[in-house]
C-alpha cells in the first residue's frame, strides 16, 4: 500500500480515472467493473508482471499460469464455457498468457485458430502506421456453428487485432460458422478498446474486455502501455513532457504505486519475456538478455526525464535502483 505522501503527489499530478465498482472477489483475485462489458482483473501475479520487467522466463510463465487459472475459474463461474469456444491465437504473444494451457488442463473443449501476423519492418516500440502481413494462418477453414472467441493478447493500438479478426470473420463466412462474442484478455489500452468496439459493433458482435490491472493509456509510439508517467517516446520526438495515466481502480493504484516505475511499459516486450516462442511452425528459445537490455535502456531514459519532476519521490528512486540491479544481473553485469 502506497504512503499518503507518495499517493497524494502522484494523484495530484496525474489524471487517473478510478470509476470502477467491485464485481467479484475471491482469494486475492478481484474483478472490477467499468461497464457491463469492460473489466479490470487484479491479483498479486498481475501486479508483479506489470511492475517488474526483470521478471522473465520460467518465473514470468509461472505467474501468468497462476493468473490465467484464476481467470478461467472466474469465466467458468460466469457460464462462459456453456458456449462453444474458439481460441484465437495471435502468435507469438498468445501462448505467453497461458490461457491455452489452463483450458487444456481443465478439460474444457475448444477449437483453435492460429495466426501469425507480422510487421513488415522492425517494429520494436514503433507500432503506428505499420503494414502487416499474415505469415501463418491455420486452419484454413473452421467447423460450422456459433462460437464465443477467447482472445488472449496484448492490445495496444488494436491494429493487429483488427487484421486478425478480419481474417477470422472471412474464414467464418466461408466456413458457415458464426461468432457471437469476442472475449479479450491481457494488457489492453483505452485506444484499442475504442478501435475494437467500433469494429465489432459494425458486425453485430459483442466485445467483452478483461484488462490486467488497469486500462492503459497509449504512448506516442503506439507501443508503451504505462500505468502512469511521462511519455518517453513523445519526449524523444519533440521534447514535450506529456503525462499519461490509466483508468484504474483506486485500490489497484494504491497497491501498485510502491512497486511501479513511472512510464515503464507494463507488458513490456511480451514475446521476449517468455521461455520459448511458437511461430506456427517451430519453437524458438528466447534470449532473456534482449528484453533486459531494452528495459534497462528505457528505464534510464525515463529516470533522466522524470527525476526532477515535483511528483518524483524517493520511492521512485528505490524502485529504479531495484529494477536496474536485477536487470544488470540478467545481463551478467555486477
Amino acid at each position: 500500500m502506497a504512503s499518503y505522501g507518495l499517493r497524494d503527489k502522484v494523484i495530484r499530478s496525474f489524471d487517473f480515472s478510478t470509476s470502477f465498482s467491485e464485481y467479484f472477489s475471491s482469494s486475492g483475485f478481484k474483478v472490477y467493473s467499468r461497464s457491463k462489458n469492460l473489466f479490470v482483473i487484479d491479483s498479486q501475479e498481475g501486479r508483479e508482471i506489470a511492475c517488474y520487467p526483470q521478471i522473465l522466463g520460467e518465473e514470468f510463465e509461472r505467474l501468468n499460469y497462476k493468473l490465467a487459472k484464476r481467470f478461467i475459474e472466474f469465466l467458468d463461474r460466469e457460464g462462459v464455457f456453456s458456449e462453444r469456444i474458439m481460441m484465437q491465437h495471435v502468435l507469438r504473444a498468445s501462448l505467453g498468457y497461458k490461457v491455452y494451457d489452463v483450458l487444456k488442463e481443465k478439460g474444457i473443449g475448444f477449437i483453435n485458430s492460429w495466426s501469425r501476423p507480422l510487421y513488415k519492418y522492425v517494429s520494436f516500440r514503433k507500432h503506428l502506421q505499420r503494414e502487416l502481413t499474415m505469415t501463418y494462418d491455420d486452419p484454413p477453414t473452421l467447423p460450422s456453428g456459433e462460437y464465443v472467441v477467447l482472445k488472449p493478447d496484448t492490445e495496444a493500438t488494436g491494429n493487429t487485432s483488427l487484421f486478425v479478426l478480419d481474417n477470422l470473420f472471412r474464414k467464418c463466412s466461408s466456413s458457415g460458422c458464426k461468432i457471437k462474442k469476442v472475449i479479450f484478455y491481457g494488457f489492453i489500452s483505452d485506444k484499442a478498446i475504442k478501435v475494437l468496439e467500433e469494429y465489432l459493433k459494425g458486425r453485430g458482435v459483442e466485445g467483452v474486455y478483461y484488462a490486467i490491472e488497469n486500462i492503459t493509456p497509449l504512448a506516442e509510439n503506439g507501443y508503451d502501455m504505462p500505468l502512469y508517467g511521462l511519455d518517453e517516446s513523445r519526449y524523444e520526438k519533440d521534447g514535450t513532457k506529456s503525462k499519461l495515466a490509466a483508468s484504474v481502480p483506486e485500490e489497484v493504484l494504491n497497491n501498485m504505486l510502491e512497486c511501479y516505475y513511472p512510464g515503464m511499459d507494463q507488458p513490456g516486450d511480451w514475446s521476449e519475456r517468455q521461455v520459448r516462442l511458437f511461430d506456427g511452425r517451430e519453437w524458438k528459445d528466447v534470449d532473456p538478455k534482449v528484453h533486459a537490455q531494452r528495459s534497462l535502456n528505457v528505464l534510464e531514459k525515463l529516470r533522466e526525464i522524470s527525476k526532477d519532476e515535483e511528483w518524483y519521490d524517493s520511492v521512485h528512486e528505490n524502485i529504479y535502483n531495484k529494477i536496474k540491479e536485477d536487470l544488470l544481473k540478467i545481463l551478467g553485469v555486477t
